[in-house]
Order: structure tokens, then C-alpha cells, then sequence
């Protein structure tokens, strides 16, 4: 339960701040600002990849005992896995194993190794929301040909990472 309630408020947290720097779109936010909002389209862009996982599942879990409230929260509970993507997740399984000895004796899931896997994502999301902030200062970021690639290839990140279970084994 307050796995589910510290992944919620988050993602609130978040989007809010986003509201906040986009409330007077006229004036030019600083960086932090900018920052902020990086964060913020990572979560609305991780989304379409938790819809997915809601409506086809994972790879031999069916979803058909999914209820509608299960199907509704499984992106928003997701928005971490899928906002770290194939790349968090590569550098999670690659490195969690050699650092049992530091944690103890664990499980190689995420969920029971989740304050390395949020380290990992704090990282990959932060050099994100750097890239965003640096265009965004410069110019309009919807112009921005490097921007829109970067939004681009976070989708496709979040998207190949649907098939990994998350949730627990």
C-alpha cells in the first residue's frame, strides 16, 4: 500500500510543479523551472507505456483478472519502471548482483532493491531534465528538433521496456 501511495504522490508532485511553471506561460521560467517541467514530461511520456502494460500484460501473466481499478493504477504505479525504461533497467540488472554483499541477501527484483533502481532513475532522469532545461532556455522547446528527438527516444525506451514485470516475480 504505501509502495503504491509514494509513487502516486510523487508523480503528483510532479505534474504540479509542472502546472505551476507552465501558470504564466509568457513569462520565461529560470532553470529550475525548467527542470522541473523536464521531470514532469517524463511522467506524462512514461504513461502510454503503463497503458499498455494495463491492457496486454506482461509475457505469461494474463491480465484477464485484471479489475478495472487494477487496470486504471497500473500505469501510474508503473511510472517508475517505465520512466527509467530498457536503459535503467539494463544497468540495474547488470549491477544489482554484484552489490548484494553491500544490501544482503535479496531478491533480484526491483521492488525489493528500490532505493538503488530510484538512484538509477534520479540519474537518467536529472541528465533528462538537464538536456530540456539547456534547450529550453535557448528556444521554444516544441521547435527544438534536438528536444523533440530526445522526447522521441524516451518514448521508444519506455516502450521496450513493457515486457519487464515490475511488479515482482
Amino acid at each position: 500500500m504505501s509502495f503504491g501511495v509514494i509513487h502516486i504522490v510523487a508523480a503528483l508532485l510532479i505534474w504540479f510543479g509542472c502546472l505551476l511553471v507552465l501558470k504564466k506561460r509568457r513569462k520565461r521560467r529560470g532553470f529550475g523551472g525548467y527542470f522541473i517541467l523536464g521531470w514532469g514530461l517524463q511522467v506524462l511520456l512514461s504513461l502510454p507505456a503503463g497503458i499498455w502494460q494495463a491492457l496486454k500484460g506482461w509475457p505469461h501473466i494474463s491480465v484477464s483478472g485484471f479489475s478495472p481499478l487494477m487496470r486504471l493504477a497500473t500505469p501510474f504505479f508503473g511510472w517508475p519502471f517505465n520512466a527509467g525504461g530498457y536503459t535503467v533497467r539494463s544497468v540495474f540488472e547488470a549491477t544489482v548482483g554484484p552489490l548484494q554483499w553491500l544490501v544482503g541477501e535479496r531478491t533480484m527484483t526491483v521492488l525489493s532493491n528500490m532505493p538503488y533502481y530510484a538512484f538509477l532513475l534520479f540519474v537518467q532522469g536529472s541528465i533528462l531534465s538537464i538536456f530540456f532545461a539547456w534547450r529550453c532556455k535557448k528556444s521554444i522547446v516544441y521547435d527544438d528538433w534536438f528536444a523533440v528527438c530526445i522526447g522521441v527516444l524516451f518514448l521508444v525506451n519506455s516502450f521496450l521496456n513493457v515486457s519487464w514485470f515490475w511488479a515482482g516475480t
